[in-house]
Parts: C-alpha cells; sequence; structure tokens
C-alpha cells in the first residue's frame, strides 16, 4: 500500500510543472507528508519498544509465577487425592454400618459407653478413699519419725565412712 502512495506522489511530481503556484503547494505537501511520515515513524518504534516491553515483562512473570502454580496445582492434586481416599473409607464405613444391624450397633455403644462411666465411677470411689487415707496421715509425727530414724542411724553411717 506504501508503495502505491510513493508512486502517486511520483506521478504528481511529474505532472506538476515546476515554477507555478500548483508546485508551490506540491512541495508544501510533500513537506508535511513527509514530516508526517517521520512523526509516523517514530510512533511506530515507540510502539514496538513497548511491546517488546510488554513482552519481557510477561516472561519474566510466567518464569516465576508458573513454577508457583505448579506447585499449587500439584499440592491441589495430592489434597483431592486424599480427599478421594477419605470419601472412599466413609462409604466402606456407611456400607458396614448399612449391612449390620444400626439397632445393634447403638446397643453395643451404649452398653460401651454404661461400661466406661462405671470403670469412671469406681476410680472416682478410690481416688476419694486414697485421699481420706493420705488426709488421716499425720505429717508432723511423719516428720519426727524421719528425724528419729536419721539421728539413730548417723552413728552407724560415721562408723562405716559417711559423714
Amino acid at each position: 500500500m506504501i508503495v502505491g502512495k510513493l508512486a502517486e506522489i511520483k506521478d504528481m511530481e511529474e505532472a506538476v510543472e515546476p515554477g507555478t503556484d500548483e508546485a508551490k503547494e506540491f512541495l508544501e505537501f510533500t513537506k508535511r507528508q513527509q514530516e508526517h511520515n517521520l512523526l509516523v515513524e517514530k510512533l511506530m518504534k515507540i510502539a514496538v519498544g513497548c511491546a517488546a516491553g510488554v513482552l519481557a515483562v510477561v516472561i519474566t512473570v510466567a518464569v516465576l509465577l508458573v513454577p508457583k502454580v505448579l506447585t499449587v496445582v500439584s499440592k491441589g492434586n495430592d489434597t483431592i487425592a486424599q480427599a478421594e481416599d477419605t470419601m472412599k473409607q466413609a462409604q466402606g464405613l456407611i456400607v458396614q454400618i448399612q449391612e449390620g444391624n444400626p439397632k445393634h450397633l447403638m446397643e453395643q455403644i451404649d452398653a460401651l459407653a454404661k461400661e466406661g462411666e462405671t470403670a469412671l465411677q469406681e476410680s472416682v470411689e478410690q481416688l476419694k478413699k486414697t485421699v481420706e487415707i493420705i488426709e488421716k496421715i499425720d505429717i508432723d509425727a511423719l516428720n519426727k519419725a524421719v528425724d528419729n530414724l536419721g539421728k539413730a542411724v548417723s552413728p552407724l553411717a560415721k562408723l562405716f565412712g559417711g559423714k
């Protein structure tokens, strides 16, 4: 298309007689056209530079983000696989419960809970008895007995080389 325009301009130059008003106007027109062409060329260079800059930014972002995205996707796939395994296990448990007698299963769970409650109550009672026995111990008398034992054993300790 540009070659066609240049050919038209050449034809116009040849058609205009030198030294006339038309020739002057035509020279002014070609001068303005050349200035316009230089401006368009400069703008095209800026546009190409901007496009190259955008391309560089896109490549940099891709190099930085793609590995992170791949890691996230991989972890997501692992999580999905784990969730699928958990769902399969849950479905297996549901099938086992459905195949079994749910009423019987609930009765067994109730019985087990009652046994646990009974064992807990017995443990609490034993703990209370232990606390009562400990409370009955006369700590002062025990301390005196330990001191007396220490005094009685100290001569033997000296005899065998102790302090």
